[in-house]
């Protein structure tokens, strides 16, 4: 019988969960101490008796008493097969087992006789160094000279025969090294006789000084001797390294005699291994095969054995050393010695790839590893040492590559590479963590990773608590000096008690690691925030590598540490963030830093999930668990309670670690330490002391027992394995274990944060951090989509951003739109409309990305409405002023539209699918080309060019185009087809085709038109009417065959309805007539209808057309009628052949020139007299007979009437020239065009119809009519293209563009105007002067540089009349007016530009007495202000130029302030300086009484005003130039005088902490400065004030401070550079500048610290910009 015990079947958990199984985990009572009438609720007392069963070296049971009131009723029977059960059990412990074996009288199995075994060890050592000391006996050499063979074969006689030093030979020391070993191993180290081992121990030490006598250094100056030489002496250090590893073997036997571990000799081995290190292996390793040392580099990789060997060798001494170090205590010098050994191997630069190093990269990485086990062990048994060990690790970073290839070489065992030194600093961080028995804390000790937290001693030595303490108290109760809880009974008894002691035990070891953590992470951000990516200080590389090893092994068992460095990182990230005063290049840092983080979160998240899809519903036991666990998490229910339970995931961790610790792997043993230190605290943690709510549940039996076992854990690390058994954990359950503890933890709990505030940064001030949280929230959503379900304002916050000011900004957006809908399509719906609109975006790589991903949209969308948009704007983007956005948009259009429906020529028709589809795609063009009169014009220009053989595909893409037309057809014919497109819509898409390729078109689908035009009734009839004309007129030309009676029936329709149709009908129909007669030759009936016209118009050319339209008359619209269609037959037709008709139809004509006797007729109508629409007609109808005929330009009567327009300037009557103008000279560039490239004729349109049906109307003897027309009137072009800046203008802005192109006149006509129109306000304005303005300055750029300043004057006064803004820059965002200009100008040589920014500054400057101030707004100070604004907001090219121009703006403020500033101290104000006395030992002169200033006359006091604010306002740009570039103080100065020519052609960095709108309320609060007397005073005396005082004196201090994140404005000082003037004194310390206009003042006057200097300090560049 055995007593029952109330829970103990239970759960040793936290508290009540479903995760713990009754029968899972549960340590139960022995059946050998049950049989032995073991009382209920008393267990054996571990504490009392010391270590467990297991621990002590002989066995012993301790069985107590019965207690007093234990109850037979309490007894229950226990079967023995239930006995048996719990013993075979996964969970019985070791105990359990053992009695179940000797009760069962089961026999033990034996192996071999292991003391048979050590005493064959111990033997062999003996024998051998007997037959070693026999040998040495014998090394003495016989009467003969000779040694004899025994001694030959144990030694080497080194120096020659007879006087060397006797080593023993490198196979010999090997085989003692190894026997040692054994022995050691076996225990039976101590049965050595000492005398034998001190005997070789000298034999080591003679070795060891042989060694150390060699000279092993490499030399690049070697020969083939050399290298013989180097090699003998590479044997003796080889021998002596392993003479080394046998003595330092023999110091890690545990023999307690003091003559073993003698310091100096240690000293001797560290020294030989610093020697070997430092003179050959680690030169050797650092050599190249290029450079200097490529000869050196061969001769070495021939005897590359031999120096892998003694790499090896040195490696293989390491190791002993370290066990040395872990064993025994050394002195503190050793410490230090080989702590600094360890290190510098560890930032030894190695090669990247084996072909660039002698030995190998492998090789001398294991070496490095080695190291870092070195420094590992120091760290944890030697407190005092910790501070040093990290300072020396954290100020060696700058030595490692900053290139990740290069940076990590440390090869994790699930695959992946990590730097070693990212590995080292979890490694010392997990140690700090773990409570060490052979530490020796000193109460005086404050290191940095102290584990004791207050300096009270957290282990004593086994022996030294056996002297100091009583043997039956625990050592974690001695700590505290208190009687502590010393079984699982107690402490479920107690469990408030046990948790208590838990966390006493437990935070300090928490701490340590975590102040150890925290120093690490502040030095790393520290440092990076003072430096940049592309800057010389490696800081901030380095911080993103170390992030990216940690995200690395954040989901590895074996990392612990990881979580805790990267808890700390991002809470220094967050504070960053949230700080107000943090800049904007830390902000940026801490973003991409979070955006890595949260994507490592998602990580181990994503892997959980990934686990849960993989799961087997018949799962049992730890799976059965771990599968509870990742549904809470999948819901979002989980609780640290469930995690940190007895059987949860930590202790399945544990397990895991554990069953791999094969060999006792250190770092594995430090992972785990780390594990059991963090779940301790964490358990301590969670269940709170005093819980008045929770009441008992959160101090109940299973809590006290987790809390008790925990103890026992941290107290010994094996104690889980040495006290319970567990099924093997696969690494699948452990990686998922670990995961699911990992993402419970603080630094995964902060991923709602990192969102929240990557989100919120998207409204911050600076442009750069908007854009870089976008790219971090970027990196979340491609690790974790789902975040885009967590609610609309995720997706608010990101389109909100497409319309930023910021180009920057919003191409983040953008992308990060696009990125959403690749993760979840149904999204497009939202954000469709947001990114169309930015497809007109002024930023190239903005319209790129909105395209790209407006094309991912249309393929997926199934809205016709959406389709028709974005292909509406992909259209117009197919004709963008930039090549790259143009060819992109018709390559997507031609993608979309027709490469899906490409098939191989004389392949049978498509599928019934295949139509379908083409047929939608017809309805979606048709649909789209509705949209407006400019897509119709586009979709031609695109098919046109689809369908050229400069397409690859263009046959491909006639044979779709062509369908498409054959399936518009079948829709206008079929009724039951139209759907709500309708007719009109269709046949109006048909004309595009037409335009664009007439060929598409046969003579049976003409025929199929022809009805349409036989009535006119209704507006839409006149739709389909028009379009069919234009059909006829476009395809006509281009048919092989047709039928005569076709075109008879639809020339005498067309004819027939000439008078019913309008202006735009008509303009189709009669270029269709004159095609149609090119096939029937009846122009005869053409020739009637134009006499027609003609006499009703000649006859009321006399009339008073004004006064019969008062009467009620259409005299005014017949005549209109007459005139439109006559001029359009002189447009499109030649009567040249029929001349006689029209002299017998018209006698009064005697002429001989059909479009002179239409002039004739049509010029009357011109003159002012005439009402404005016959007026308008009559210019329409000149134009129309003008561009078919250019000589008519030149004829009187033409020349006259456009005259009379310019002259009276009406704008409907100068559009109808212009637009005149504008056709011919288009005409004449095609026409240029096609004698260049005669291919391209069939691709352009051809506007008479000049095919088969058509003639050659146009020759080339009016090739000078266009330089008249030029040279005549285009001043008044310009005038017009200057005044406005509406659709008036631009027609304007297109002929002078055309003017340009075609070269009709000297450059230096259209090029200022050019440049001042590229400046307006109106996009297309300025996208085409911008373009012409390009394209000339690349063919006559010499030309156009002598007229740029003359087109800056013209662009300011531009700016000032017809835009109305006289700023030389807009703020928002901040860009130059000239931008455009300096643009152009980066295509020339640096020295055009510079010259340029020189005269720019020198247009700025003035004559103090000659400048006028009578005006408001004195036009020099206004344009100075436009001057100055742009040399503050150009975007600069070089470096250079940025010096260039500062140095420009000082020498402006010199020259001319100075004379200003001493005008104003003479007429104005008394002076605030002094000059100082010549001669202290001259006696001052007596005072004499201060003359009486005159009041200055307001117009003086205004004059020098206005002088002042021009300097001032070039004072500013100046200083805002220097701290936007970041050229203060020494920098300034070193770029000056030093910087060499490939310093000066870099591209400059604009810092984005100084404020842009800094620099202009400054200049405007400067432009203030006229408002009245008292504000113009303030501004004269705020200029002297600039010049007599040196500011930069004042901040000097600040200066050498300063950071370049934080820049602060200065005054130069007068050496700052060679050439460039000092301040605008021209000296420094406060003095004025000495000249012969300065006035001798006396003392009394000076104020060297009064409030005129404290007033000018307060306005003047010490003030922050930023």
């Amino acid at each position: 019988p055995t007593p029952s015990t109330p829970g103990s079947h239970g759960s040793a958990g936290a508290h009540p969960s479903r995760y713990s199984p009754s029968a899972s985990y549960t340590k139960r009572k022995s059946p050998l101490t049950a049989s032995h009438g073991q009382v209920s609720g008393v267990e054996p007392r571990r504490d009392v008796v010391g270590p467990t069963i297991m621990q002590r070296p002989l066995p012993a049971v301790y069985i107590p008493p019965f207690s007093q009131s234990t109850q037979l009723s309490e007894y229950q029977n226990v079967p023995d097969d239930e006995i048996t059960d719990a013993a075979n059990g996964p969970d019985a412990t070791i105990t359990q087992r053992l009695t179940q074996s000797i009760t069962r009288a089961e026999p033990v199995a034996k192996s071999i006789d292991h003391r048979e075994k050590t005493e064959a060890s111990l033997r062999n050592f003996r024998e051998l160094i007997g037959a070693v000391f026999e040998a040495e006996d014998h090394l003495q050499a016989d009467t003969s000279g000779a040694v004899s063979a025994t001694a030959s074969a144990f030694f080497s006689d080194n120096g020659g025969s007879g006087g060397g030093t006797a080593t023993l030979v490198p196979a010999v020391l090997v085989k003692l090294e190894s026997s040692m070993q054994k022995v050691i191993a076996d225990a039976r180290f101590a049965d050595v006789p000492l005398d034998d081992l001190l005997r070789l121990q000298g034999l080591g030490e003679s070795a060891l000084k042989a060694a150390d006598a060699s000279e092993i250094r490499v030399d690049e100056s070697w020969s083939e001797d050399n290298v013989h030489t180097w090699l003998q002496q590479v044997d003796l250090v080889d021998v002596g390294l392993k003479s080394a590893r046998m003595l330092a073997r023999m110091m890690t036997g545990g023999r307690e005699e003091k003559q073993l571990y003698s310091e100096d000799m240690l000293q001797s081995i560290l020294k030989l291994l610093k020697s070997a290190l430092d003179t050959c292996l680690v030169p050797v390793v650092e050599i190249r095969p290029t450079g200097a040392m490529a000869d050196t580099f061969k001769s070495l990789a021939a005897q590359v054995k031999v120096l892998a060997s003694l790499l090896n060798q040195t490696n293989k001494l390491m190791r002993l050393i370290a066990h040395v170090l872990a064993k025994e205590e050394v002195t503190e010098s050793v410490v230090t010695t080989v702590e600094f050994l360890a290190t510098s191997l560890i930032f030894v630069e190695n090669a990247h790839f084996d072909k660039d190093s002698v030995v190998g990269v492998a090789k001398f990485d294991r070496v490095r590893v080695t190291a870092m086990d070195i420094l590992i062990e120091i760290f944890a048994r030697y407190p005092d040492q910790r501070t040093f060990v990290f300072d020396e690790i954290l100020t060696s970073l700058e030595k490692l590559p900053v290139t990740r290839q290069g940076a990590r070489h440390y090869k994790l065992p699930d695959g992946g590479n990590i730097q070693l030194v990212s590995a080292l600093i979890m490694r010392l961080i997990q140690s700090s963590a773990i409570r060490s028995e052979h530490v020796k804390a000193r109460p005086t000790d404050r290191s940095l990773g102290e584990a004791n937290g207050e300096g009270e001693p957290m282990a004593m030595d086994r022996d030294e608590s056996d002297e100091e303490g009583d043997d039956d108290e625990p050592l974690i109760n001695r700590h505290r000096g208190v009687h502590g809880i010393e079984s699982e009974a107690a402490a479920d008894r107690d469990p408030m008690r046990a948790m208590e002691q838990l966390g006493d035990l437990s935070r300090p070891l928490f701490d340590a690691a975590q102040k150890n953590a925290h120093y690490v992470i502040h030095f790393l951000v520290s440092r990076a925030l003072k430096s940049t990516k592309t800057g010389d200080d490696p800081y901030r590389v380095l911080l993103d590598i170390f992030t990216e090893d940690f995200i690395t092994v954040l989901g590895s068992t074996d990392w612990p540490a990881a979580e805790l460095l990267l808890r700390l990182l991002l809470t220094s990230m967050i504070g960053i963030m949230e700080g107000d005063k943090s800049p904007a290049p830390a902000k940026n840092m801490a973003l991409d830093l979070m955006g890595l983080m949260g994507s490592a979160i998602s990580d181990v998240a994503a892997y959980i999930r990934h686990s849960a899809l993989a799961r087997d519903s018949s799962e049992a036991g730890l799976d059965a668990r771990l599968g509870l666990l990742v549904d809470d998490f999948l819901e979002g229910k989980t609780r640290d309670e469930d995690l940190l339970v007895w059987n949860g995931p930590y202790r399945a961790t544990l397990e895991y670690l554990q069953q791999r610790n094969v060999g006792e792997d250190s770092q594995i043993a430090s992972a785990r330490g780390y594990s059991i230190t963090l779940w301790a605290y964490l358990v301590s943690s969670a269940f709170p002391l005093h819980d008045e709510e929770a009441g008992d549940r959160s101090h109940d039996a299973r809590t006290g027992r987790l809390a008790f076992r925990l103890k026992q854990m941290l107290a010994d690390p094996t104690w889980l394995e040495k006290e319970f058994e567990f099924d093997d954990v696969s690494t699948a359950q452990g990686r998922l274990a670990y995961s699911l503890s990992v993402m419970q933890l603080p630094f995964s709990k902060a991923f709602e944060r990192i969102l929240l505030i990557l989100l919120n940064s998207m409204n911050n001030d600076q442009a750069t951090v908007r854009s870089k949280s976008m790219k971090g929230v970027i990196q979340l959503l491609e690790k974790d989509p789902t975040i885009l379900d967590r609610g609309a304002y995720v997706m608010r916050s990101i389109v909100t951003r497409t319309c930023d000011p910021s180009p920057l900004v919003r191409d983040s957006a953008v992308g990060l739109v696009g990125k959403c809908l690749t993760l979840k399509p149904a999204l497009e719906d939202q954000v469709w409309e947001s990114v169309l609109a930015r497809v007109t975006d002024a930023q190239v790589g903005v319209r790129k990305r909105s395209m790209k991903i407006l094309k991912s949209i249309y393929l997926r969308n199934t809205k016709r409405d959406v389709k028709s948009a974005i292909a509406d704007a992909l259209l117009h983007r197919a004709r963008d002023t930039d090549e790259g956005v143009s060819e992109l948009a018709r390559l997507t259009l031609e993608e979309i539209w027709l490469a899906p429906f490409h098939r191989p020529a004389g392949e049978p028709d498509a599928s019934v699918q295949s139509t379908l589809a083409l047929t939608d795609q017809v309805l979606l063009i048709v649909k789209t080309v509705q949209r407006g009169d400019s897509v119709a014009s586009v979709l031609e220009w695109l098919l046109r060019n689809m369908m050229s053989n400069a397409t690859k595909s263009s046959a491909a893409n006639f044979r779709v185009c062509k369908s498409m037309v054959a399936l518009m057809f079948e829709k206008i014919l079929d009724e039951g087809q139209l759907d709500a497109l309708g007719r009109p819509q269709i046949l109006r898409t048909l004309t595009v085709f037409a335009r664009a390729n007439p060929r598409l078109f046969t003579s049976e689908q003409l025929e199929l038109l022809q009805p349409y035009l036989e009535h006119l009734s209704t507006t839409d009839d006149l739709q389909v009417y028009r379009s069919v004309v234009i059909i006829f007129r476009w395809v006509l030309p281009r048919l092989s065959t047709l039928k005569s009676h076709l075109l008879f029936a639809v020339q005498g329709a067309l004819l027939g309805s000439l008078s019913k149709l309008g202006k735009r009908e008509l303009n189709e129909v009669v270029p269709c007539l004159w095609t149609i007669n090119g096939v029937l030759k009846n122009i005869e009936r053409l020739s009637r209808a134009t006499v027609s016209c003609l006499k009703g118009a000649y006859a009321a050319k006399d009339a008073n057309l004004g006064a019969a339209d008062s009467g009620g008359s259409n005299v005014s619209l017949r005549v209109i009628k007459y005139i439109t269609i006559a001029g359009l037959f002189g447009k499109y037709c030649d009567f040249s052949a029929d001349v006689a008709r029209f002299r017998a139809e018209l006698p009064w004509w005697k002429g001989d020139s059909v479009p002179r006797l239409m002039i004739d007729v049509l010029a009357p109508f011109t003159r002012p007299s005439q009402p404005l629409r016959v007026r308008s007609a009559a210019l329409e109808g000149l134009c129309a007979i003008c561009y078919a005929w250019p000589d008519s330009f030149l004829q009187e009567q033409v020349y006259t009437a456009f005259d009379i327009v310019f002259a009276e300037s009406r704008r409907e009557l100068e559009d109808i020239v212009l637009l005149g103008f504008k056709d011919f000279l288009g005409q004449e560039e095609r026409r240029s065009e096609k004698v260049a490239d005669p291919g391209a004729g069939d691709s352009e349109e051809d506007e008479f119809g000049t095919g088969r049906l058509g003639g050659a109307l146009i020759g080339n003897q009016h090739d000078g009519v266009g330089s008249s027309i030029a040279q005549r009137y285009l001043p008044h072009i310009i005038r017009i293209a200057k005044a406005t800046q509406d659709a008036h203008a631009l027609i304007a802005v297109e002929v002078i563009a055309s003017i340009s192109r075609q070269g009709l006149l000297h450059p230096k006509e259209c090029g200022p105007v050019l440049i001042a129109l590229e400046t307006s306000t109106h996009p297309t304005i300025a996208s085409l002067a911008f373009q012409e303005h390009r394209a000339l300055h690349q063919k006559h750029e010499t030309v156009l540089d002598k007229e740029y300043l003359k087109a800056v004057q013209q662009a300011f006064l531009y700016q000032r009349q017809t835009v109305g803004d006289a700023h030389g820059a807009t703020l928002h965002p901040p860009t130059a007016k000239l931008r455009s200009l300096f643009d152009v100008m980066k295509i020339s040589k640096g020295k055009m530009r510079k010259k340029f920014l020189s005269s720019l500054c020198t247009r700025a400057d003035f004559d103090p007495v000659k400048l006028n101030a009578n005006a408001d707004v004195p036009p020099h100070l206004e344009y100075a202000r436009f001057l100055m604004e742009n040399i503050a907001f150009f975007e600069y090219h070089t470096v250079d130029e940025i010096l260039h121009v500062i140095g420009c703006l000082e020498r402006l403020v010199t020259g001319t302030g100075t004379g200003v500033a001493h005008a104003i101290e003479v007429e104005l104000v008394p002076s605030s300086a002094t000059v100082p006395a010549m001669d202290d030992l001259i006696p001052p002169a007596p005072e004499l009484e201060a003359p009486v200033i005159p009041a200055p006359s307001p117009a003086r006091l205004r004059q020098l005003t206005v002088a002042t604010m021009i300097l001032s306002i070039a004072w500013d740009t100046r200083s805002y130039l220097r701290r936007a570039y970041g050229y203060m103080g020494a920098k300034y100065r070193e770029a000056t005088a030093k910087g060499s020519a490939k310093d000066l052609n870099k591209a400059p960095i604009k810092f984005t902490g100084v404020s842009n709108e800094r620099v202009w309320d400054e200049i405007s609060k400067t432009m203030a400065s006229l408002a009245d007397t008292t504000t113009m005073m303030a501004q004269c005396r705020k200029f002297v004030d600039l010049l007599s005082v040196d500011h930069e004196l004042k901040v000097a201090a600040e200066d050498e401070e300063e950071v370049a994140l934080h820049p602060r404005p200065e005054t130069p000082s007068e050496d700052e550079a060679a050439g460039s003037p000092g301040p605008p004194n021209g000296s420094g310390r406060g003095k004025r500048k000495a000249s012969s206009e300065t006035p001798v003042r006396s003392k009394k006057r000076r104020q060297p610290s009064g409030s005129k200097a404290k007033k000018g300090s307060d306005d003047s560049d010490d003030e922050d910009w930023g």
